[in-house]
């Protein structure tokens, strides 16, 4: 959806918050915030695809920074109005001066109003484009807004439509027909995606419900019902039964990668460490791209392991998540507690001063640079960066900073 557009596809992040709610919004920059609740109600994957469509769109279209600056000229023109409304209480004519204040609030609610309306319909018909150039039946875009209105059929659209942000939903309908008439989007369903969905939805939902409503949902006779049903399981502590669940589901579907890497959690939390490394490894075997979680995952589960040769493993896999994701904070508290194992104490202190620097506790984290220095080996590149930490921390008690 990106080809086009000037934005990579690295640069955008993704948050996903625990909440029932069906919504997805974006901040500054190429942030995209995404409720569970919108993954857990949508029954297609393009009605997903639909809301990333639209939000994409804002970004695109950089409707963030532009609604800043709209923000800052709106309030600009009331500012006037304001001064008058100040100048008429301080004069005596008190009602007539909040009355002023009032009229510069609503000038200012009522033209970002109509602005941000603007944006929505513009949103609205940018993402229809996009998902009918990407072959997206686009039409999904409207049978996610009917989802709406369904989910909110309680709240009187008539009480909110003016002051609203959003336009109704019956308007921003006609906006996307409109995009679409005379485009051929009409565009076959991917059976292969809408199965990862209903996966990915299965194992959602069964993370963030109570066990009594994902059996209310879920049954074992479909494949997402037996992988709802296996964490469930592995959650309740019934490990047994997850067991037998995913036992099924890898002879169904023996590279789906998420299969083993449950299998693995399972035997690691069973103490089972050398099958948990074992399914594990076969969980990276079948990602396309992992993440740094995977790659910390197997490094926890080897560094756990009483020899040394596993845990020298674990730091190499440790690394690697630590290089696609260096904020991770976890993976840098496991690699301390790595080299601490192997009695390689400089390099715990360096990564536990990484760690302290990176949820804020800049005072340990320079402490912890300047002892891992004591008996690094010199020109290694976790020395160099011990040096850069105490530098960009300086010294917690005076100025002094370490460029030897």
């Amino acid at each position: 959806m990106l080809d086009e557009s000037g934005i990579n596809e690295e640069e955008l992040k993704f948050y996903f918050i625990n909440n029932a709610e069906i919504n997805a919004f974006v901040t500054g920059g190429t942030n995209i915030f995404i409720n569970t609740g919108l993954i857990t109600s949508a029954d297609d994957y393009r009605e997903y695809q639909s809301v990333l469509a639209h939000e994409l769109a804002h970004i695109i279209g950089g409707h963030i920074f532009n609604t800043k600056t709209e923000i800052g000229n709106l309030s600009s023109r009331a500012m006037p109005v304001y001064l008058l409304g100040v100048i008429g209480i301080l004069t005596g004519a008190a009602e007539s001066g909040v009355a002023s204040i009032l009229l510069g609030q609503a000038s200012v609610q009522d033209g970002f109003t109509y602005y941000s309306r603007n944006q929505e319909a513009s949103a609205d018909q940018a993402a229809a484009n996009l998902m009918c150039k990407n072959k997206v039946n686009a039409k999904y875009l409207t049978k996610f807004l009917n989802k709406l209105d369904r989910y909110y059929y309680t709240k009187l659209e008539s009480d909110t439509n003016y002051r609203s942000t959003h336009p109704s939903n019956k308007d921003r309908k006609l906006w996307i027909e409109s995009a679409l008439k005379n485009k051929d989007c009409d565009y076959e369903k991917n059976i292969e995606f809408q199965i990862k969905f209903d996966l990915l939805k299965a194992k959602l939902f069964a993370y963030t419900h109570k066990v009594s409503e994902t059996r209310a949902i879920y049954t074992e006779n479909t494949l997402q019902g037996k992988y709802a049903l296996a964490i469930i399981a592995y959650l309740s502590g019934e490990h047994k039964t997850a067991k037998k669940y995913l036992s099924q589901l890898i002879r169904i579907d023996p590279e789906n990668p998420f299969f083993w890497e449950l299998y693995g959690e399972i035997h690691f939390i069973n103490n089972e460490l050398n099958e948990a490394v074992d399914y594990q490894s076969k969980a990276l075997d079948f990602l396309e791209d992992p993440t740094d979680l995977y790659y910390m995952i197997i490094g926890n589960y080897l560094i756990s392991i009483n020899e040394k040769d596993a845990k020298k493993e674990g730091i190499k896999f440790l690394k690697k998540s630590i290089l696609i994701n260096p904020k991770n904070t976890y993976s840098w508290y496991l690699l301390a507690r790595a080299y601490a194992d192997i009695d390689n104490l400089p390099f715990a202190n360096y990564a536990t001063a990484e760690r302290y620097y990176l949820i804020g506790e800049r005072k340990l984290a320079y402490e912890f640079a300047k002892k891992s220095l004591d008996s690094m080996e010199k020109k290694t590149p976790e020395w160099y960066r011990a040096n850069d930490l105490m530098s960009i921390i300086g010294s917690p008690n005076t100025n002094e900073t370490n460029t030897d």
